[in-house]
C-alpha cells in the first residue's frame, strides 16, 4: 500500500488484554470509512498472558483481521505505554495517528467525523471526541470547548484523539518520565502541554465517539497525592509552554471567527472612535471597508458589489460579517458523474411545520431507492427534537455543530461532505451555508441538481427568500408551497417561472385517522373539565407565533366559566410567560409535543395568532380533524380559510386589540365556528390530497 493512500494510522499497544483485542479491532473494522486508507499497527509490549500472545501470533501470521491490514510489532523488553506508542508511530505512514488502547472501542463514525473536523479546521493539530465511560462507571463526558489555559492546567483530552503525525514527529512523540518514588508524568497530558508550547490547538467533537473501558484496578493505580505531585512537576517540566498558550488559543479562535469577526487593532480603534463621535458601538467595523469608503468611494462600491466577494443575506444569516471568495479548493477536480445519493440540508431538527413537510419529501425520496444524507447546522436541545424521525429514513446524518464551532469551519465541513458524498441532487431548506457554496457546487459538480424549498418570507419581508435571491442562478429548481409564493418569486425576486414548482403541503392521514386517545380521555389526563369549551393553541413559543396573545385572551376571559384554554408547545418565550400562565386557573399548559394528533382531539377551537407564516401545516391538520380555527389575517392562513371556509380571520391591529378580537369571536361566533370546522375534510381532500401530492413530488424530483 502506497504511503500517500493512508489517512489514519492506528497505534495499539497491547499488554495482557487478549480478552478485549478482537472487540477493539472490530470497532475499527466497522468504521464508515474506506478501510484501504487506514493501517493498524499492534505492538505487543511483552505480554505475559497466554491468550494475548496466542491472539498476537494469529494476527502476525495472517497479517490481517477481517478487512483490516494489521502490522504486528513485538517488543523485546517491556517499554511501557509512551515508548510503545512511539515505536508504532515510527512505523506509521498515515497523516493522522490514533492511539487506541487495546481494551477500548470507537463508534462507527469516529474516523468519518474526525476527518470532517480536520477539513473544517485545516490548521488544527488534533481533534478530541466526547467519551462514553463504561465498565466500573458508566457516564458520558461531552468534549468541552477548546481552552488552552485549562488544558495546560488539567488534562481534559483522551489519548485516542487523532493527532497529525507531523506534530507527533516534531515533539518526538510521547515520553515516559519517572520522577521519583514511582511518580511519573502523565504521558498524554505531557504531550498536549508541549503541543500548546508550539501554538498548536485541537477541536472538540461534541458527539460521543469513544468508548473508554474503566476497570477498578486501573482507577486506583495512582493516589490523589501522587496525582497532585505529578501535576505540579508537569507545570515545572513544561513551564515554557506558558508562552504558547495565547498563540494556541488565538489560532483556535481565529479559525472560528474567520470572516465572522474582525479583532484587528484597526477594528478596535474604529470601534472606540465611533463610540466617542456618535455614541454608538458596532460589533465589527472592517478597517478595509472604512478606508475605501473614506478615501476611494468608487473602489468601495466596486468591492462591495463584486459577486465573488459580496456580503449577502445568506452570509449574514450564517454569521459572517463579510463576503469572501470560494477559493479554498481550487485543485479539486470537476466531477461530472455524481452519485445516486441525495443530500438533504436544513438548519435544524426542531419541531415545526417546515421540518415535517421536509420529512415527507425525504420519505418519498427514500421510497424510490435513493440514499439520503441528512445534514443540519444545529441539532442539539430543542433544535434536535425531530432528529430520530429523520434518522429513521436517512442513511447518514450530520449535525455540523458537533465538530465545527464557527461559521467558516461549518462552511468547510459542509463542502467536505459534498466532496466526499458527491450527491446527485441536493434538497436545501433554510441552510444559508448551502446558498453560499452553490457557485462552487455548480462549478465542481455541474450535473448535481440543486433544489431549494421555500416556505415564507420573514416578518420584515426578506428571510430565506432574500437569502436565496443572490444565488438563484445557481439553483436548478425552486419549490414553494402555494401559488401565492410562486407569484412572489416571479414578481418580487425576478425568478424564472419555469424553474418554480408548486407542491402543496400534505399531512400523514394515518397519524390523525388512528388517534387512540380521544377528547375526554385526554382532558381527564390533565384534569380539565370536558364539559367546557376548550380553546387550544399548539406551536413554538416564539415571537413569530405570538403565544403572548393567546395568554392575553385567556386573561381577558378569566371570568368566562364556560371556556378553558390549553396551550401546547415550548420555546424561548416560555420563561417570560411562565408566571402569567401559572396565575391563570382557566389555562392549562401541557408542554411541547411531537404528536399533535394526541392534542387536537382536546380542542373545540384552535387559535393561531402568528405574525407571519408561509402555508402553515397546523391549518391543514386542524381541517382534517374538523377542528375550526381562528387565525390572524396573514399569508398562509388567509388562503386556507378563504379556500376551505374552515374558520375565521381577524385583522392584526395591536397586541391588546388582537386579543380582544379573538375574545369577541369566541363569545359571539362560537357556534358558527363549530359548523365551519365540518368543511375541513373536504378542503383537505381537494387541495391537499396526499396521493396527488406524492405524485407531484415524484415528478419534480424525477422519481418516476
Amino acid at each position: 500500500m502506497l504511503e500517500q493512500n493512508i489517512v489514519f494510522s492506528f497505534i495499539i499497544p497491547v499488554y495482557n488484554t487478549g480478552n478485549y483485542i478482537y472487540e477493539t479491532l472490530d470497532s475499527i473494522n466497522n468504521q464508515e470509512f474506506d478501510l484501504n486508507k487506514i493501517e493498524v499497527i499492534v505492538i505487543n509490549d511483552c505480554s505475559t498472558d497466554d491468550l494475548t500472545n496466542s491472539i498476537i501470533k494469529q494476527l502476525a501470521d495472517s497479517g490481517s483481521y477481517k478487512n483490516l491490514n494489521v502490522h504486528i510489532i513485538q517488543n523485546l523488553t517491556n517499554k511501557w505505554l509512551a515508548e510503545t506508542r512511539n515505536i508504532g508511530a515510527r512505523k506509521a505512514t498515515g497523516k493522522y495517528l490514533v492511539c487506541l488502547d487495546s481494551d477500548d472501542t470507537i463508534e462507527s463514525d469516529f474516523l468519518k467525523l474526525s476527518l470532517l473536523t480536520f477539513a473544517a479546521y485545516p490548521t488544527a493539530s488534533w481533534v478530541y471526541p466526547s467519551v462514553r465511560k463504561f465498565g466500573y462507571k458508566n457516564q458520558i463526558d461531552i468534549a468541552p470547548s477548546y481552552r488552552a489555559k485549562e488544558l495546560f492546567l488539567e488534562n481534559y483530552l483522551v489519548a485516542v484523539s487523532p493527532v497529525k503525525r507531523a506534530l507527533w514527529n516534531s515533539l518526538n512523540g510521547q515520553r515516559t518520565l519517572h520522577l521519583a518514588n514511582g511518580v511519573k508524568l502523565y504521558e498524554d497530558w505531557d504531550f498536549w502541554q508541549r503541543a500548546i508550547g508550539k501554538g498548536a490547538y485541537g477541536v472538540p467533537i461534541k458527539k460521543v465517539l469513544f468508548n473508554y473501558r474503566q476497570n477498578i484496578r486501573s482507577l486506583v493505580t495512582r493516589s490523589e497525592e501522587e496525582g497532585s505531585l505529578s501535576s505540579l512537576l508537569a507545570y515545572k517540566k513544561n513551564w515554557f509552554s506558558l508562552f504558547g498558550i495565547l498563540k494556541s488559543q488565538k489560532n483556535y479562535n481565529s479559525a472560528n471567527t474567520t470572516h465572522a469577526s474582525d479583532n484587528s487593532i484597526g477594528n478596535k480603534v474604529l470601534q472606540k472612535i465611533s463610540k466617542i463621535l456618535i455614541n454608538r458601538s458596532f460589533t465589527n467595523i472592517n478597517f478595509r471597508d472604512v478606508f475605501l469608503y473614506l478615501i476611494w468611494p468608487s473602489k468601495f462600491i466596486e468591492y462591495k458589489l463584486n459577486p465573488a466577494s459580496k456580503h449577502t443575506k445568506a452570509h449574514k444569516m450564517a454569521g459572517f460579517i463579510e463576503g469572501f471568495k470560494l477559493d479554498f479548493d481550487k485543485k479539486f477536480p470537476i466531477c461530472v458523474q455524481p452519485s445516486n445519493q441525495v443530500l438533504v440540508t436544513h438548519f435544524s431538527w426542531h419541531v415545526g411545520g417546515a421540518e415535517n413537510i421536509l420529512l415527507d419529501y425525504v420519505k418519498e425520496i427514500v421510497c424510490h431507492n435513493h440514499n439520503v444524507i441528512d445534514l443540519v447546522i444545529n441539532g442539539s436541545d430543542r433544535a434536535g427534537v425531530l432528529k430520530n424521525r429523520f434518522e429513521r429514513v436517512s442513511n447518514k446524518q450530520y449535525a455540523l455543530e458537533d465538530f465545527a464551532h464557527g461559521p467558516y469551519p461549518r462552511l468547510l465541513a459542509l463542502w467536505e461532505v459534498i466532496k466526499n458524498e458527491k450527491p446527485g441532487f441536493i434538497l436545501n431548506m433554510s441552510n444559508p451555508l448551502l446558498y453560499i457554496l452553490s457557485p462552487l457546487i455548480k462549478e465542481k459538480f455541474p450535473n448535481t441538481v440543486i433544489y431549494d424549498l421555500l416556505h415564507c418570507e420573514d416578518y420584515d419581508d426578506n428571510g430565506w427568500f432574500e437569502a436565496a435571491y443572490q444565488y438563484q442562478k445557481f439553483i436548478d429548481k425552486r419549490i414553494v408551497t402555494s401559488d401565492f409564493w410562486k407569484e412572489v418569486l416571479i414578481k418580487k425576486y425576478n425568478e424564472l417561472a419555469e424553474k418554480i414548482e408548486v407542491i402543496h403541503n400534505m399531512i400523514d392521514y394515518d397519524r390523525f385517522s388512528n388517534t387512540i386517545s380521544k377528547r375526554k380521555q385526554l382532558l381527564d389526563k390533565f384534569g380539565i373539565d370536558s364539559s367546557k369549551r376548550i380553546i387550544g393553541s399548539l406551536g413554538r413559543l416564539q415571537w413569530q407565533k405570538r403565544p403572548d396573545i393567546f395568554v392575553r385572551v385567556a386573561e381577558l376571559m378569566e371570568n368566562e366559566n364556560n371556556y378553558h384554554f390549553v396551550m401546547a408547545g415550548d420555546g424561548d418565550m416560555y420563561e417570560e410567560l411562565k408566571d402569567r400562565i401559572d396565575r391563570l386557573s382557566n389555562l392549562t399548559y401541557i408542554g411541547a409535543t411531537k404528536n399533535p394528533e394526541n392534542v387536537y382531539p382536546m380542542f373545540d377551537v384552535a387559535v393561531f395568532p402568528s405574525k407571519y407564516e408561509g402555508y402553515p401545516l397546523v391549518g391543514i391538520e386542524c381541517a382534517y380533524v374538523s377542528l375550526p380555527i381562528i387565525a390572524a389575517n396573514i399569508v398562509g392562513f388567509r388562503e386556507q380559510i378563504e379556500n376551505g371556509n374552515i374558520g375565521l380571520l381577524y385583522d392584526i391591529i395591536g397586541d391588546e386589540e388582537d386579543a380582544d378580537s379573538i375574545k369577541k369571536i369566541l363569545l359571539h361566533d362560537y357556534d358558527n365556528l363549530k359548523s365551519l370546522g365540518k368543511n375541513g375534510p373536504a378542503f383537505v381532500n381537494k387541495y391537499h390530497n396526499r396521493e396527488v401530492i406524492k405524485v407531484d413530488i415524484q415528478k419534480v424530483f424525477g422519481l418516476n
